[in-house]
């Protein structure tokens, strides 16, 4: 199939209208029920750091709680770097836990190894969206084992503390059958996305958000967009 020419697409006016409510609302407020037993519980038993990624009492995280973790991270720090992976991870998940065990597992088994991959992305997340997929999918390959596309973007996303100018964001199922079937990139493809497709969902989101930008009158972010294509 050829690829979809997206200077064509258009902006679905349903995202329009949403793009009219309060940012704090739709995005820093964007809340998932996590499963905190569970991730304290495996990551002690994994003996790794990091934990616990809330206190026992609290059942929620928001983009918001992950946009401060990243502002106040202390990247040389194992647990400060395992904590903010761990939760970016729990609030990807909600209560669906599968294959979360592996991925806990892939950093035990080579925790020097992970960390540097975590560095490296984190750093390169601020800078560019090709450099930053690239430093999780080197070669079209995960990094870190089961760590595919839809939560290593949520890594690199995460790493941007909310910023308006961010270059990346999140790119999963969910968004991508959005993409495909509503602003109608035929082209995108299920999963697994090269590099390129991610530099060009970013390029599309980033021209609608200046589009946008100018409409209403105040800078939107490409985060804001993605949050209606997750659940339009």
């Amino acid at each position: 199939m050829a690829p979809t020419d997206l200077s064509t697409l258009q902006l679905p006016r349903a995202c329009r209208d949403a793009l009219a409510q309060q940012r704090s609302e739709r995005v820093n407020g964007h809340t998932i029920t996590i499963a905190t037993d569970w991730w304290n519980n495996e990551i002690a038993a994994a003996h790794l750091p990091g934990a616990p990624v809330t206190g026992p009492d609290v059942t929620q995280l928001s983009r918001g709680d992950l946009f401060t973790d990243a502002a106040n991270l202390d990247a040389g720090s194992e647990e400060e770097l395992l904590r903010f992976l761990w939760r970016v991870l729990a609030w990807g998940s909600g209560m669906k836990l599968r294959l979360n065990r592996q991925r806990i597992r892939t950093v035990a088994d080579n925790p020097s190894s992970a960390l540097a991959a975590l560095r490296q992305a984190l750093q390169a997340g601020r800078e560019g969206p090709a450099r930053a997929y690239e430093a999780l999918r080197p070669g079209g390959r995960n990094a870190l084992a089961y760590l595919g596309p839809a939560f290593s973007t949520k890594v690199l996303y995460f790493a941007g503390s909310g910023a308006l100018d961010h270059p990346c964001v999140i790119l999963d199922s969910q968004v991508a059958a959005t993409l495909r079937n509503t602003c109608k990139w035929g082209s995108l493809g299920e999963d697994g996305w090269p590099t390129s497709t991610y530099v060009r969902y970013c390029t599309l989101l980033d021209r609608w958000a200046h589009e946008e930008s100018r409409q209403l009158g105040r800078r939107i972010g490409i985060d804001e967009i993605e949050r209606w294509l997750f659940r339009p």
